[in-house]
């Protein structure tokens, strides 16, 4: 799934105004540079992720004959959720 820039935006105003509300941060340069900081967070996140994707296919590809008859999407995913892991980056 693509995330659209207006949703990130979106999802970005959302958490600043809760970390604002519930006193979690001060920002000390105004909240729509903190607004945009964590959009761009989000991006780069989405970014990575879709690299994580675009290499856990392309070893689920080199392996196909393998794993001929069994589900694609769940050894991609199996394969993404180790590289995550391993890299340790949240999915």
């Amino acid at each position: 799934m693509r995330a659209r820039p207006v949703d990130i935006e979106r999802v970005a105003r959302s958490m600043v105004a809760a970390a604002l509300k519930q006193g979690f941060v001060h920002p000390l340069a105004g909240t729509s540079k903190l607004e945009l900081r964590v959009a761009e967070l989000i991006t780069e996140n989405f970014q990575q992720e879709q690299k994580l994707e675009a290499e856990a296919e392309k070893l689920a590809a080199s392996h196909a004959r393998e794993m001929a008859g069994m589900d694609q999407r769940r050894i991609i995913q199996g394969i993404k959720e180790r590289l995550a892991r391993e890299r340790g980056f949240s999915l």
